[in-house]
């Protein structure tokens, strides 16, 4: 195993992901690349939409945010110099992006989490953990969060 990927959806719950990405590669030597799926750039003018300028404003300072949280977490893991991690922000469509970066990096292992949801609940949204197995064509670990 060369590549694991940690797929970071909330702040939260990074640090558990995180953790247990840098366990598995301690043990199998494996650089670790953590990823963020956020939306199209508000800064881009072609992806702008018609709306206020606050909206804007508001999506691009919390996209520059999550770009410095994410270069924080590669920083504290190349402190420790068993582990090599890179962090990248990529926009669109959360499976879809997945699925390039997998391929892209050659990624042995997805690390993400999960959430028990109650039935009525996975009745009235998408399960993008069941769309992310069957895109991938690597392992997927679904961590617990708690």
């Amino acid at each position: 195993m060369k590549n694991i990927l940690v797929a970071i959806d909330r702040k939260k719950e990074a640090e558990q992901l995180i953790a247990r990405a840098v366990e598995i590669a301690k043990l199998s030597k494996a650089k670790i690349w953590i990823i963020h799926v956020t939306e199209p750039d508000p800064d881009d003018f072609l992806a702008r939409e018609a709306g206020p300028q606050y909206v804007y404003d508001k999506r691009s300072k919390k996209r520059k945010e999550e770009a410095a949280t994410i270069q924080q977490w590669v920083e504290e893991i190349n402190k420790d110099k068993e582990v090599e991690a890179e962090g990248l922000l990529i926009e669109g469509p959360v499976v879809k992006s997945l699925r390039n970066i997998t391929e892209e990096h050659h990624i042995d292992l997805v690390v993400a989490g999960h959430r028990k949801k109650n039935f009525l609940y996975s009745l009235f949204t998408a399960n993008k953990k069941k769309d992310l197995v069957d895109e991938l064509k690597v392992p997927l670990l679904a961590v617990p969060l708690v």
